[in-house]
Parts: structure tokens; C-alpha cells; sequence
């Protein structure tokens, strides 16, 4: 080492060491932040177009970034690839790009790679959410940065949709060059972290990735930890293996209430829990699996009887944290028309034992009966449909019901009934209540495997709401859809399920309105501003 001695070098040496111990320990050895979340499970495929469901949406969110996306408070939308963005007209939406965003492979995300994705979804008949983008027509490129999309008509909730299921751009390049099931295998966004490793359905890893253009995230790493049972969600929470449960059954409030460094919190979990009924025989497989099988409920007495035998502020209580509800619209949406029904007192008058008993013998059941067959996971976001679902089977037979109930963990309940359609009279399900798409599961168009519900009059109405840009004119129009709503009555909702989160006082947590656990400025470490 020209230019110094043995003596010089042992001075620099010992410099060095004592700058080492100036600085903290924690400055020394910077631990990795590290955020788990037990998910219940199931994850579906990661090329997040394909599928509906929203818990795997929850893990796209990280990954991938949309146009745009919905607030933490769901007052409005915020810009992810777009940093701008204007109604040019009823039918043109402009959107900006951020210039010299890309991927994480590099590849860029420009108006083209918009394009490419959009008309993806659209054009695709075998992806789920291809229904919710029907009514894009066409997607220009303006120039590098500036992309128009038209849609066949005035669409006034078209920023719900452009931020939703679907919205997720992924790149062009690499998915042509693999394909979609090598994709699928090993996917790449361009959101704020990569995913690094995943098992399928089992544990997702995602690393935060330095060149975001929202800035690396401060926590740097997420992971996704499915983990079905309750029990052992929470015994993982206790034990420090994660550091979030989503859906904390009441009965264990008071442990976690006393147990140190797990904090409790409670939201909306935006959305209701309901019970579909048979108001035909042809959606899905129930009449190839059930030949000759014919359903009391398609008479709509019987329907009417049900909803009316079935105490909602009892279920709620059940449920342990539940708002009872008699519409598909929750309250934190600004319209809908559902405050008129979904008020305390208009749920608890809605319960009327003597008027089901006496529609049912308007059906021809005055002396008993009919059988209805009861189909119910165990669990599901709702946290415990097994209950819940046992004393709507004992109200039911109460006013003359003969009730079958059959119980199936998750994925039996998933592969035997819900996929298939397998549904008989009766299947409980957890829905969304977002006013945009409601309108969208009820037109004749949209496709379900659980019922076929297709009333032209209604249908004229929902369209009329899904393209009314006077917002006084669509509450009129949400007067007349809540009547088809509750003439048809193939859906009767329960309640609004509320959210029991419980997590590590490691973190400062905002849940989010809509329900979604995505974590990207509603998550920090503690102390930090959020």
C-alpha cells in the first residue's frame, strides 16, 4: 500500500472500529422488516384477469399496478401507472402515464402496454371479469404517455371499473414471449414489490422493489401465509409466526384483549353474507347432478316465506360482528337507494314468523313442509357459516320448513357445490356490495353457475343506472331496481359482515373501506406517520 506504513495502516484500522461502535447497534445490523398475514386460503392463479376472487386480488395489489385505484377511505381513487387522469367526455376517459415507468423486467409501461391489457381482458370470454369490461369499446393510443379508452356509452361508474377486478397491467412483452401458463408460474408487475417465491396455495413472498416510482416501500418484505383454520391463525398470531388475522371470531376478543402487543381493530369487511335461492333449474349442473329434482323454491312464496322466517338481528348477534342488512349495498357507498331498507328498524320488522307461516300455506304447505335442501361452508369471510347457518335452519322450522342442511369445509363446499353449481334450494354465499357492480350480477347477460336470473324489465334498469351520468336521475332508477330486487328475491341477504382485525403492535395498520387486505400506504411500522 504505497504512501503508508504498518503503523498508519493500524491507525486507519482502528478508526474504523471505533466509527463501527459510534454508530447504534440497529445502524450496524439493519434487520429486514417483515410483515405476515395469515390468509384462509384458497389463492387462485396470479395472472389476476383471469379471476374474480377477491382474497387473490388481495396479493395482485402488491404486485401489479392499475390506471388508477380506490382510496383507503373509498372516497375516491388514486393514480398508480396513471399520475393524471379526466372525463373528456361520456364516453372518452384519458389517462396520463407517469414517463419512464416500467415493469420489473424493465419492459416499459407505456400506452401501448395499457392497450394490450385492456383489450386483453375484454376480448377474453374465459376470464371471469371479462363481463366487467363489456363496455369498453375501444382503447387509443393517444401517444407514448397518453392513452384514451371509449366505451359504448355513458358509463358513470367507469372509475370503479377501470381501478377493480382486472384492472391489473401486466407486461405485454414477457407474457407473449412465455405464455399464460408459464406466467401464471412466474408472473411480474409493476407495483411495489416483486413476488420472490411462492408454493401455491400455500405461502406468497413478495420483496419490496427499489425502483418503484412511489419510492421503495418501508416494509421490506410481505408475505402471504394461508393458514385455513381460525384456531391456528390465531395460535400463529399468539405465538409471533404472523403478525395479522383478518377475521377474528368475537369469541376470542377477550383473549386477544388481554394478551400484550396484539392490537384490535374493527371495519367493514364490505361485504354481506346471503343465501342464494333456486329460482330456476338450469344454471350450472344441478340438473344433470339431481335429474327430476325440482326445488320448492322456485315458487315465490316460498322464497318470500324464507325471508321472512329468519331473524336478522339474531343472526347478526350469531355472527358476533354483523350488521343486520336486507339489501346488497353497503353504507359507506354515497348512493344505492339503500338506506330506506337497510335501517335497524326496518330489518327488525322484516322478521315476521306468523306472515311466513302464512305464506307457505299460500304455496299449498299449510299442513307442513316443503324440504329444502341447505348447502354451507364451514367458514368463509363471513367466519363462522356453520352457526350461522344451523339457526336460520332451526327459524326455517320453526314456521313449517323441513330442512336438509348440508355442512362442508371450504374447499368440499367449493369443488361439490359452488364451482359446479350444484346448488339445490338453498346455498349460503358472501358477497361483495359495491354499488357499481351490483347491477352487473343480475342482467341476463351475466353468467353464474348458481342461478339464471333474467327479467328483461330489470335488466332495462340496471342498464339504465350503469349509463346515467346525473347522479339524482340513477337514485330514481336504484327506486325501481330495488323492486325487481325484492319481486325476484333470489337473493336474501343476512347481514354486513364487520371485520375483527388483530395484529402486531410491531405495525400501524388503517383497514381499508373496501375490505381489501393489500398493504401499501395503510401499512407502517409503528411510530411512523402514516
Amino acid at each position: 500500500m504505497p504512501g503508508f506504513n504498518r503503523k498508519g495502516i493500524l491507525v486507519l484500522a482502528l478508526i474504523a472500529v471505533l466509527a463501527l461502535l459510534a454508530v447504534p447497534l440497529g445502524a450496524q445490523d439493519m434487520e429486514e422488516t417483515e410483515f405476515i398475514i395469515a390468509h384462509p386460503g384458497p389463492i387462485r392463479t396470479l395472472d389476476a384477469p383471469v379471476t374474480w376472487f377477491i382474497s387473490t386480488h388481495w396479493l395482485a395489489n402488491l404486485l401489479y399496478d392499475c390506471l388508477i385505484w380506490r382510496t383507503v377511505d373509498g372516497s375516491g381513487y388514486v393514480g398508480q401507472a396513471a399520475e393524471s387522469w379526466e372525463n373528456v367526455d361520456d364516453t372518452t376517459w384519458r389517462f396520463n402515464l407517469r414517463p419512464g415507468n416500467t415493469f420489473h423486467n424493465g419492459e416499459p409501461l407505456d400506452a401501448a402496454a395499457v392497450k394490450w391489457n385492456i383489450d386483453r381482458v375484454r376480448t377474453r370470454e374465459d376470464f371471469m371479469v371479462q363481463p366487467q369490461w363489456v363496455d369498453v369499446a375501444e382503447v387509443i393510443v393517444v401517444d407514448e404517455t397518453t392513452v384514451d379508452i371509449k366505451t359504448v356509452g355513458p358509463t358513470p361508474y367507469f372509475e370503479f371499473i377501470v381501478s377493480f377486478n382486472g384492472c391489473e397491467l401486466l407486461p405485454p412483452g414477457y407474457v407473449e414471449e412465455v405464455g399464460d401458463e408459464a406466467f401464471s408460474r412466474a408472473p411480474i408487475g409493476s407495483g411495489p414489490y416483486v413476488l420472490s417465491e411462492f408454493t401455491e396455495s400455500d405461502r406468497y413472498v413478495f420483496e419490496a422493489w427499489d425502483d418503484y416510482w412511489g419510492g421503495r416501500p418501508e416494509i421490506d418484505r410481505v408475505i402471504y401465509q394461508v393458514i385455513p383454520e381460525q384456531s391456528a391463525q390465531l395460535a400463529a398470531l399468539l405465538a409471533g409466526q404472523v403478525d395479522m388475522v383478518s377475521n377474528v371470531p368475537a369469541v376470542e376478543l377477550p383473549g386477544l384483549e388481554a394478551a400484550e402487543d396484539i392490537v384490535l381493530t374493527k371495519e367493514t369487511a364490505a361485504v354481506m353474507q346471503h343465501i342464494y335461492l333456486r329460482v330456476d333449474t338450469t344454471a350450472g349442473n344441478m340438473a344433470e347432478t339431481y335429474p327430476d329434482f325440482e326445488p320448492a323454491t322456485l315458487d315465490l312464496n316460498v322464497r318470500q316465506a324464507i325471508s321472512h322466517a329468519i331473524d336478522r338481528d339474531l343472526l347478526a348477534e350469531v355472527h358476533g360482528a354483523a350488521v343486520p342488512r336486507l339489501g346488497r349495498i353497503c353504507p359507506h357507498f354515497p348512493e344505492g337507494g339503500a338506506d330506506s331498507f337497510n335501517n335497524p328498524e326496518t330489518v327488525t320488522a322484516h322478521y315476521d314468523p306468523d306472515l311466513a307461516r302464512s305464506l307457505l300455506a299460500d304455496a299449498g304447505y299449510a299442513d307442513g313442509g316443503p324440504t329444502v335442501y341447505f348447502d354451507t361452508p364451514t367458514v368463509s369471510r363471513g367466519g363462522n357459516e356453520k352457526e350461522v347457518a344451523e339457526v336460520v335452519s332451526a327459524m326455517l322450522e320453526e314456521v313449517g320448513f323441513d330442512v336438509e342442511l348440508n355442512v362442508l369445509d371450504p374447499a368440499a363446499f367449493g369443488e361439490q357445490i359452488n364451482s359446479p353449481g350444484n346448488n339445490r334450494d338453498m346455498m349460503m354465499v358472501t358477497l361483495g356490495c359495491s354499488v357499481p357492480l351490483v347491477p352487473l350480477f343480475y342482467r341476463c347477460v351475466w353468467p353464474a353457475a348458481h342461478h339464471d336470473v333474467c327479467v328483461e324489465e330489470w335488466d332495462e334498469v340496471s342498464n339504465a343506472i350503469l349509463s346515467e351520468m346525473n347522479s339524482e336521475t340513477r337514485l330514481e332508477l336504484w327506486g325501481q331496481w330495488w323492486d325487481y330486487w325484492f319481486g325476484v328475491l333470489q337473493n336474501v341477504t343476512l347481514y354486513e359482515v364487520q371485520a375483527n382485525i388483530a395484529y402486531s403492535s410491531d405495525f400501524d395498520f388503517t383497514p381499508r373501506k373496501d375490505g381489501w387486505y393489500t398493504f401499501r400506504e395503510n401499512l407502517k411500522l409503528a411510530g411512523d406517520d402514516m
